[in-house]
């Protein structure tokens, strides 16, 4: 199939509309071909992004913003495409329902780690932090006109330290920038050794300093973050030791106030680090769930509840031990972990599926947590959550992954109803930004996804949804 039939073949008709869930049909069956519950609100027709940069996706000043990456086939081919590599903004106007699209940079790297996470500064301008994905020692930032997000200041970038000039390891990938009390913007990124590092900038981010390798992990490949923010100067983290292709990961918990690091429960382990070795291993901290061989842990989402507690979602890869990469993958669970206050409670929740491709056996098609509600979640799976049955579409007879909306019940165990059904695409990457607003918004990846290294065919697209309609 060629590239722009692909591309087509993602190409969603759609409504720009506030709409309330549909009441869910009394069985599988009742659901009608590319069932979508609410109505869909296209926004490109080619993008997709990595979940380890944060926020990839925000609403301000009555837009819903989002970063995106385009491809225009495999990595090295079609380059003559004058959108290869685009990294890309969309934009939709939530009272209009106008939607806009424009290049935050061109030609950059088909890869979709190269997603900008974004920050709203106080005069209006947003800034936009990326970087090409662990092939350089280069962070980029942009700065937009006032409200408007498709309007941008130059690229600026700030080199990171390294030890020599044909070193990889220490090439730089995801970004996480957060807002201090004081007026500092911590930028949070994977760079020196592929640990995570920060660098910090003064003045809204116009100018940067590199500030140090503040964790390491093993020495496989790199640990994951994810991070969430409370807006009042914590910044909780959950991170593994290393990569799952590479390690039976566990799950940990710690969070950065001022200077000091802390486990879960506020006990300090350890200064903020400002050199490039790092004292504090990711294990030192408060420990959320164990792994083993049948149990490898990769997190997926982090949110903070009204009382500023931690809640986290992850997948667990349940079929792998003793086997090569590549060959496991086929049974991947979702997992849901909440801090109350003393102690990590955690529990499976669904069935996530098979592996999103064969050389990856621990990408699940990912999840969202609500924002504003930790008894909510959404997940992509091509399993039934709770049976755990393969969802093969009576559209096109194929399996795939769709989204469900998940509760969990005051007793404990969540009910799930579907978001999507019977799809002639997989539906993947769910977002749900931070929105003051009765209404929530729901982004994700709608096509299909071969490989990171530019090889996707998906639209991009939203739904907004008013409980109370």
């Amino acid at each position: 199939m060629s590239i722009l039939s692909r591309l087509l073949l993602a190409t969603v008709v759609c409504i720009a509309a506030e709409t309330a869930l549909h009441t869910a049909p009394a069985t599988d069956g009742d659901y009608p071909s590319n069932y979508v519950a609410g109505s869909l609100i296209k926004l490109n027709d080619n993008g997709a992004w990595s979940w380890f940069m944060d926020p990839r996706v925000i609403v301000d000043d009555g837009k819903l913003i989002v970063g995106s990456v385009r491809a225009v086939g495999a990595e090295a081919a079609n380059t003559s495409d004058p959108r290869w590599g685009n990294v890309e903004i969309e934009v939709y106007d939530i009272q209009t329902g106008k939607v806009d699209t424009t290049v935050l940079h061109p030609h950059f790297q088909q890869d979709d780690h190269n997603a900008p996470a974004f920050l709203v500064r106080p005069d209006g301008r947003y800034l936009a932090i990326y970087s090409k994905h662990a092939v350089e020692r280069k962070v980029y930032f942009r700065i937009s006109e006032p409200h408007n997000p498709l309007a941008w200041g130059p690229a600026t970038i700030l080199e990171t330290p390294g030890r020599d000039a044909t070193y990889a390891g220490d090439n730089d990938t995801y970004s996480n920038p957060f807002r201090m009390p004081d007026g500092r913007i911590f930028n949070f990124f994977r760079g020196f050794n592929h640990d995570p590092n920060y660098m910090i900038s003064e003045d809204d981010g116009k100018t940067w300093k590199y500030g140090g390798r503040w964790l390491y992990g093993r020495t496989g490949y790199s640990p994951y973050l994810k991070y969430a923010y409370d807006g009042k100067g914590t910044v909780h983290f959950v991170t593994t030791e290393d990569h799952p292709r590479n390690f039976d990961n566990s799950l940990y918990h710690g969070f950065l106030r001022g200077n000091m690091l802390f486990h879960s429960n506020g006990t300090p382990v350890g200064p903020l680090n400002t050199g490039t070795e790092a004292k504090i291993a990711t294990w030192d901290f408060t420990k959320v769930f164990q792994g083993d061989p049948d149990h490898v842990a990769w997190m997926v989402d982090l949110e903070l509840d009204r009382d500023d507690r931690p809640y986290v979602i992850f997948s667990v890869q349940i079929d792998g031990r003793g086997l090569p990469r590549g060959q496991g993958g086929m049974d991947l669970r979702y997992y849901y972990a909440r801090w109350n206050g003393t102690a990590w409670h955690t529990e499976e929740i669904a069935h996530a599926g098979t592996r999103l491709y064969p050389s990856e056996d621990d990408y699940s098609g990912l999840a969202a947590l609500d924002t504003k509600d930790p008894d909510l979640a959404y997940i992509s799976t091509d399993a039934d959550p709770v049976s755990g049955a393969p969802l093969i579409s009576q559209t096109d007879h194929k399996r795939h992954y769709e989204l469900f909306r998940g509760r969990r019940g005051k007793s404990g165990g969540w009910t799930w109803t579907p978001i999507t059904r019977h799809s002639t695409y997989d539906n993947l990457r769910p977002i749900i930004p931070k929105w003051n607003d009765r209404r929530t918004a729901l982004v994700w990846m709608r096509g299909s996804y071969v490989h990171n290294h530019g090889e996707w065919y998906s639209s991009v697209v939203a739904m907004i949804l008013d409980p109370e309609r």
